[in-house]
């Protein structure tokens, strides 16, 4: 029998700010997390939310964070990562959210991460300013961005088919949340900016989405090279086909069907298409114009491009 899901709004105070746990308002129609002003998906919980909002997280050397502003490809990104480093397999993996052996920050507890050999490897959709770091510790962050059309169309998709993010509205209606900057996960372009501004750090791997999955061979070896392991085109080879999307839909990777409580909504699946374009199916003449000035007011100036399929 599967266990139901808690949608109880909690107010929780972080660093002297009001967070809000299972939000849901007229304004953002959705079940998600408030703090400082910020949206937040809704893996943020008041177990979880004051270390990483607050930021008290304590990093280690040789920590690794996979991040994503959400549907822009973490799952594949962290399933090709599980791949690169086989780490060893995480005991009572049923008490984390995980991708093969990594787990989803949001959702793990800090002590449960403090148990976890170096060097830690941990997925986030946590933007730039909120992301654990230190001075001290040579902490590495890979983060991979795709296309602002494909990641609105992902999202309207994902948050129709989540019970746990419950919304009802229209392609149009989530589309204009999107450009508000109020879409699942808070403002696209103020999280991908921020992230783009350190894209020359030497702790920093910036992919894209669209490069991934044009040559995934040549991207999945810098990734490889950035983590520090030198791999032969064979391993290469062979990560590249095991981490398709095709493939990982059929092993159910990362899936959350079979999870213990039922987070998907009746009949809805958790994996849809994977492909660069998906966009041409949703928008209109008139809703691409609107979109096409949102994305060149944001992106003049900042030499960050995207390919579009």
């Amino acid at each position: 029998m599967k266990e139901e899901l808690d949608f109880t709004k909690k107010r929780v105070t972080i660093a002297g700010k009001s967070a809000i746990f299972q939000n849901k308002t007229a304004e953002v129609p959705f079940y998600h997390t408030e703090f400082d002003g910020e949206i937040f998906t809704p893996a943020l919980s008041e177990n979880t939310g004051p270390t990483y909002l607050g930021g008290t997280f304590e990093t280690r050397p040789g920590d690794v964070f996979l991040v994503a502003y959400p549907k822009s490809g973490t799952h594949w990104l962290t399933y090709i990562t599980d791949q690169i480093a086989k780490k060893p397999i995480i005991l009572n993996k049923e008490e984390y959210v995980a991708i093969g052996t990594i787990p989803f920050l949001e959702r793990t507890l800090p002590e449960q991460l403090e148990v976890l050999p170096s060097p830690r490897y941990m997925y986030t959709h946590l933007p730039y300013h909120l992301v654990p770091c230190s001075r001290e510790h040579k902490v590495k962050y890979v983060v991979i961005v795709r296309n602002p059309r494909d990641v609105a169309v992902s999202q309207f998709n994902f948050v129709r088919n989540m019970k746990i993010v419950d919304f009802n509205g229209t392609w149009n209606e989530f589309l204009s949340l999107f450009m508000r900057g109020t879409g699942f996960g808070g403002s696209y372009f103020g999280w991908v900016l921020e992230w783009w501004e350190h894209q020359e750090d030497n702790n920093v791997l910036f992919l894209k989405y669209e490069d991934l999955k044009k040559e995934p061979t040549k991207q999945i070896g810098i990734l490889a090279n950035f983590l520090g392991y030198q791999l032969f085109q064979e391993e290469l080879e062979e990560i590249a086909e095991k981490c398709t999307f095709k493939t990982m839909k059929a092993n159910g990777v990362g899936s959350i069907e079979e999870n213990k409580i039922s987070l998907l909504r009746e009949g809805k699946s958790f994996y849809r298409k994977g492909i660069v374009g998906d966009w041409q199916n949703y928008f209109s003449e008139e809703q691409l114009e609107k979109f096409n000035r949102w994305c060149n007011s944001h992106l003049e100036g900042t030499r960050l491009e995207f390919d579009f399929g």
